[in-house]
């Protein structure tokens, strides 16, 4: 664990990870503090989706789907406060694993030229990340699904806009630790490490 926090000394904001029960009083020898993670989340009747966009799912099995998929990807810009591009574990959780990731949960909505990675549950609509290579009005990604029934929208990382409300998150039975540098980012505000950034 030195051998890896002086390697990245200087070259990151901080480091990130999540541990198991076995684990928690391993890390703290190192630095690591632990933090609690935030959810944003909607009421779907509080929102005013607007002019609804047609999306299409992608098929990833599909050559052009894939170089769509991949190219929104690798030019993706944030749409989170809490940016942890990993283009790696992206397509591991959306096309490399797909017994346990999403590879049949992304959608292309044309008019907003993003790749959205999304799941329904018990009335829930899940939005994992949003690719895109400009910023979105995630209340128009929304718009997008309003054909499917929801009554609440959760997000799977921190968006930039302020029209969500927030509530204390954790990861079944995963702490997140931090190291000092970013103690303070997540003391600040309520922050969730992205759903797709999980290691």
């Amino acid at each position: 664990m030195e051998r890896i926090l002086n390697d990245f000394k200087g070259k990151n904001d901080g480091i990130f990870l999540f541990a198991n029960e076995t684990v928690l009083d391993f890390y703290p020898k190192f630095g690591f503090v632990p933090v609690q993670e935030f959810e944003a989340f909607q009421h779907i009747k509080n929102l005013n989706p607007g002019e609804r966009s047609d999306k299409r799912k992608l098929n990833l099995d599909q050559e052009a789907d894939l170089k769509l998929f991949e190219n929104r990807v690798e030019n993706a810009v944030p749409n989170t406060i809490f940016q942890t591009k990993n283009k790696g574990l992206s397509f591991f959780y959306c096309y490399a694993n797909p017994e346990l990731g999403y590879r049949d949960s992304i959608y292309f909505i044309e008019d907003l030229n993003c790749a959205v990675v999304v799941e329904n549950e018990e009335k829930t609509l899940h939005i994992l990340e949003v690719f895109s290579p400009s910023t979105i009005d995630i209340t128009r990604v929304i718009a997008a699904f309003t054909d499917i029934p929801f009554d609440e929208v959760v997000l799977g990382f921190t968006p930039e806009q302020n029209n969500f409300n927030y509530r204390k998150w954790k990861d079944d039975d995963l702490q997140l630790f931090v190291t000092e540098e970013l103690e303070p980012f997540f003391k600040k505000q309520q922050l969730i490490v992205p759903v797709l950034s999980h290691t």
